[in-house]
């Protein structure tokens, strides 16, 4: 298979320099360790916590420009690295690191206008302020998406109804919500780090599912979603999904008028996953690939591995331009 002339990258993540300066200060979540003068950890929560390297693309822009350019990328979506402004206790502290950290992406687009696209985050420390940061950050900094952890502060999913403005937002914007894993609220994700491991794909569909059963879809059918990695493990249980639901329609069709499986056709993902036959079994699970875009999720994969992954897919080249540009181009009208 021949590759495309250009990639768009849909999840790609970073931590402007700002945003690692602020939360260098702090005391409590999200905090940061320096291992070495190369090594940061940063924690999430008491059993959540993340590496990253000072030379490499999770935080030095010249070696995620380095990353894009070896495997083909033409344009990346940047999101900043989780955990995120969403867990901080002071709500004030989490409306103003979300700017900050809104505010460093777009320096780095300033810098870099034909390779970097913005992708905000917000604090929902008060929400009138999250709506203006939103806003701004589509108005005038010109983002092209919202990208959203499972769980904000003390646990509360994002299908709760305190979200919905937001959501409306965007809808009424045309501005796609981008799922993606953040700090965990299982405490067994400490046991051997099975949160970064495998466990963070499971809050992902446990997120998704949760959007689609709380009515989200009924109430914004227009919005447009994002469901990370393949669209998590949900094409190894939507079969399951859809028999239960019908099979028990007072447990889980309370907000939902058709089958889960029908809101998800509905659903955008990327294409991160380890295997052909992996990614192919959720092609043509999930209907196809009109849905799917290049994401590397880089730092914590190499692009490198991605590309080469779908050039090894049996598909058609219409097919695998989709994935690799078209698709994510439509999207986020680039």
């Amino acid at each position: 298979m021949s590759r495309v002339s250009q990639i768009i990258d849909i999840q790609s993540h970073f931590l402007p320099e700002k945003w690692i300066q602020e939360i260098a200060k702090r005391k409590s979540y999200p905090l940061l360790q320096k291992v070495t003068d190369d090594k940061l950890l940063i924690h999430g929560s008491e059993f959540d916590k993340l590496p990253y390297h000072i030379k490499k693309s999770g935080v030095d822009i010249n070696a995620k420009l380095k990353e894009m350019n070896s495997a083909g990328i033409e344009t990346t979506l940047l999101t900043l690295a989780p955990p995120g402004p969403d867990i901080i206790s002071n709500l004030d502290d989490a409306d103003r690191l979300a700017q900050i950290a809104n505010n460093g992406i777009a320096e780095i687009i300033t810098c870099y206008p034909n390779r970097f696209k913005g992708v905000a985050n917000l604090g929902y420390g008060n929400l009138d302020n999250s709506l203006k940061e939103l806003k701004r950050c589509i108005d005038e900094l010109d983002f092209v998406g919202l990208q959203i952890y499972p769980y904000i502060r003390n646990g509360v999913g994002i299908e709760d109804i305190a979200f919905r403005p937001i959501f409306r937002t965007l809808e009424e914007k045309g501005i796609p919500l981008i799922l993606h894993p953040g700090s965990p609220i299982n405490k067994d994700y400490a046991s051997y780090l099975m949160g970064p491991l495998m466990g963070y794909w499971f809050d992902d569909a446990m997120a998704m599912m949760k959007l689609i059963l709380s009515g989200v879809f009924e109430e914004l059918p227009n919005l447009k979603v994002v469901c990370p990695h393949a669209w998590s493990v949900l094409p190894y249980l939507i079969d399951r999904i859809d028999t239960q639901v019908k099979r028990f329609p007072d447990f889980f069709s309370n907000n939902i008028k058709k089958a889960p499986s029908e809101y998800l056709k509905n659903v955008y993902t990327d294409c991160n996953s380890f295997s052909p036959e992996t990614l192919m079994f959720a092609i043509n699970k999930m209907g196809g690939v009109g849905k799917m875009m290049f994401g590397s999720d880089s730092p914590f994969v190499n692009a490198q591995f991605i590309s080469d992954l779908i050039l090894k897919l049996d598909l058609s080249d219409e097919d695998t331009e989709k994935i690799l540009y078209t698709n994510a181009k439509q999207l986020f009208n680039i």
